[in-house]
């Protein structure tokens, strides 16, 4: 009998179709627990992306590292942009790990690329005052009043979409000025400031809609819970009402961001509202909003604030004198 190491022997690639694979990858992403919403884009981007690459009832050996990169390639020729082909390349790899680690494909390194960032987009002043409008409550449709709402409460809250499709009427504490979140991308429920204008809002938004404390407070008209797409398509529809061109529900928390930052808020208390684990999660997204901070040098300087300050008082003393 020939004689071979134990570890030899686990090392030995077990074929498997693509198909096979990719059904036993995803009971494993269920197993361990990660959101519903994860899953659904793993299993759209099985459908759409890697099943036009590759003929997925072929053997899992015949993904190569040189697929993978003529996809990329393909990506940026054609003008993606950096953003896009970087999400295949993660999503491809995280597949591929799980066959790496089951020994259904023999390790091969997969980069994921290294792009430039581009600025996020942001919903204008301008833009804002036209969504914001108050629409007249005797002659407005039911869709243009939950429009109105769900823009203040997004702009007022900088919240994910997601976030906003799981919060109930009991979650917005009225008398301590607070909102829960309980459906955040952290799995963390955090507490976030309720303003004064995003307050009156809801109070005659949950008495109009006729809401009470175990609603969802932005349902469907028959109270169930929302989808992503229902929702997309009610601000599309508001927006095209208000004639503001729609860049994106969770562009809202773009524009968020740069407001609070633009008005000195400082990027400790953005994290906290934001929900990032990190405070250098913070300071990328900072980074990638379009804000010119040059305006505010002169203001906040230390230098020119004390040479104001003595300004002001030598001007008293010749005043007096």
């Amino acid at each position: 009998m020939a004689k071979m190491k134990l570890r030899n022997m686990r090392k030995t690639i077990i074929n498997k179709t693509i198909e096979e694979c990719h059904e036993e990858y995803l009971n494993y992403c269920i197993s361990i627990g990660q959101r519903d919403k994860t899953i659904e884009s793993k299993i759209r981007f099985y459908r759409f992306e890697l099943s036009k690459i590759i003929n997925i009832s072929e053997s899992i050996e015949t993904l190569t590292k040189s697929i993978i990169e003529n996809k990329v390639i393909s990506m940026r020729r054609e003008g993606y942009k950096g953003n896009t082909y970087k999400t295949f390349v993660i999503k491809t790899r995280a597949f591929l790990t799980y066959c790496f680690d089951n020994n259904y494909l023999r390790k091969f390194n997969v980069k994921i690329p290294t792009i430039d960032s581009d600025k996020k987009i942001i919903y204008t002043e301008d833009e804002l005052n036209k969504l914001l409008k108050k629409p007249n409550l005797d002659e407005c449709l039911v869709g243009d009043f939950k429009g109105w709402a769900t823009i203040n409460f997004l702009f007022g809250t900088g919240c994910r979409s997601e976030t906003l499709l799981n919060v109930k009427v009991e979650d917005v504490n009225f008398f301590n000025d607070m909102i829960l979140f309980r459906h955040m991308k952290t799995r963390r429920q955090i507490t976030v400031p309720l303003s004064p204008t995003l307050k009156n809002v809801l109070k005659e938004y949950i008495v109009v809609m006729n809401l009470i404390n175990e609603d969802l407070l932005f349902p469907k008209l028959n109270k169930e819970k929302m989808c992503y797409d229902t929702l997309h398509q009610n601000i599309s529809n508001y927006f095209k009402n208000r004639n503001v061109k729609m860049r994106g529900v969770n562009t809202f928390r773009n524009t968020f961001a740069t407001f609070f930052i633009i008005n000195h808020g400082d990027i400790y208390r953005l994290k906290i509202i934001l929900g990032h684990s990190n405070i250098k999660t913070t300071e990328r997204y900072i980074n990638l909003l379009p804000i010119n901070v040059s305006t505010d040098i002169c203001k906040f300087n230390p230098l020119d604030v004390l040479n104001k300050k003595n300004l002001k008082i030598r001007l008293k003393i010749n005043k007096e004198i």
